[in-house]
């Protein structure tokens, strides 16, 4: 039976192992990629300073476009975030004489996310799972002045302050960026979230993903069916290969788990994996041609108790809007929230299988705040984990990109 050897095998296709493969094969790595369909990122992709260096490195910056508008509707408040609209002005309005400290307390987010950014980009990216990458990060948080600490506290306790009307605002803003309840952001997630939102550009679909899977094919490495995969050798303390049902196998130094899902091929060496919180439910409305406000923004966080965001966008020839929301979400509730957003229109609602990132399924709910200064990176022996909706599903796109070039640097020299 033929073999092939490779540096490196990823098990399935999310967005952060499409980025992993495509960098380690620019930087000369044999890689095996394993996946049954090309990952595509959401409509809600932010950009980030590893989205622009990784960017830099492919040569993809033709899929940078503008940033776009996001709004925050709910019942008693509608504020525009665009680099266009002054944000101090929009708060004003909203909120009167307490504009200002909203203002100042976003301000203040904004900062220790750019810092945050910044000392992941000096440490080159998430601490690595190893006693001298955890010394170098604290003594890098030491000389920043960067209390990690405070930083991965709950951020309702940074809450206090807020009146009460304005406190709803900054939590349906949080809401819909996470897709998760505030009370289980930290401090530190919901600043990388707001610097993120900021950034002055967007990156475009499926732009970036197609110039991700070229520049992967470029550099010679190898694309395979996932379903093809038959077994994954395990010599009692790490993996070494695996045999495809089609014939023929292969060997590697090093895998990467890309989807979570797939971590069961991995059970001879024992691996496991904490148990991520649901996907999103996703539910498509029907076409809304003609039933938008002029005013009405494209993406549109809608405030309520439950996080959820509306993406509108053109889809089989019509228009139609995408909704996101927690796994509690049923149709009257996602109704009653869109109803500030929609109020006149009329049009059904059907759910949509997510293809975006990871192919996530629905699994038990397990509710956690990750401390972004010790994520499982390594699962076990010689397997990494690629896939960040296992560790910081509150993160977004952005945080693949992170999650990717953590782990290009770290094992991308190997």
């Amino acid at each position: 039976m033929s073999s092939k050897q490779y540096d490196i095998a990823i098990i399935g296709g999310s967005l952060a192992a499409g980025i992993t493969a495509a960098l380690l094969a620019k930087q000369g790595c044999k890689v095996l990629f394993l996946r049954n369909r090309e990952m595509q990122a959401p409509a809600w992709f932010h950009s980030s300073i590893f989205l622009e260096k990784l960017l830099g490195v492919l040569g993809g910056r033709s899929c940078f476009v503008a940033q776009r508008p996001i709004q925050v509707i709910s019942e008693k408040s509608r504020v525009t975030i665009s680099s266009d609209i002054p944000l101090d002005g929009e708060l004003t309005r909203e909120f009167g004489a307490y504009g200002p400290a909203v203002n100042q307390w976003l301000a203040e987010l904004h900062i220790h996310g750019v810092k945050l950014e910044e000392l992941f980009w000096e440490n080159g990216g998430l601490p690595w799972p190893s006693l001298k990458a955890a010394a170098r990060f604290k003594l890098l948080c030491l000389r920043r002045r960067i209390n990690l600490t405070e930083l991965e506290q709950p951020v309702t306790q940074k809450l206090g302050q807020i009146p009460a009307s304005a406190r709803i605002f900054i939590t349906d803003l949080l809401q819909g960026l996470s897709l998760l309840k505030i009370s289980k952001l930290t401090y530190a997630n919901a600043a990388l979230l707001w610097a993120q939102a900021l950034r002055p550009e967007n990156l475009k679909e499926p732009d970036f993903s197609l110039m991700l899977s070229k520049r992967f094919e470029q550099f010679h490495s190898d694309k395979a069916q996932l379903d093809d995969l038959e077994t994954l050798d395990f010599d009692g303390s790490r993996w070494t290969g695996g045999v495809f049902k089609s014939g023929g196998r292969f060997t590697a130094k090093i895998f990467l788990l890309g989807d979570k899902r797939w971590i069961d091929l991995f059970s001879a060496g024992k691996a496991t994996l904490a148990q991520p919180p649901q996907a999103p439910v996703a539910r498509r409305t029907s076409d809304l041609h003609g039933q938008l406000s002029s005013l009405l923004e494209t993406r549109i966080i809608c405030g309520g108790d439950l996080p959820m965001r509306l993406a509108i966008e053109e889809h089989d020839h019509e228009l139609q809007g995408l909704v996101l929301s927690v796994p509690a979400a049923t149709e009257v509730s996602i109704r009653q929230q869109l109803a500030p957003v929609l109020p006149f229109a009329k049009y059904q609602l059907t759910e949509e299988v997510l293809l975006t990132d990871a192919d996530i399924t629905r699994s038990t709910e397990s509710a956690r705040n990750m401390q972004l200064s010790k994520l499982p990176i390594r699962i076990a022996a010689n397997l990494y984990c690629a896939d960040r909706t296992a560790m910081f599903p509150e993160l977004g796109a952005a945080g693949s990109a992170l999650l990717a070039w953590t782990i290009v640097e770290n094992l991308g020299t190997q």
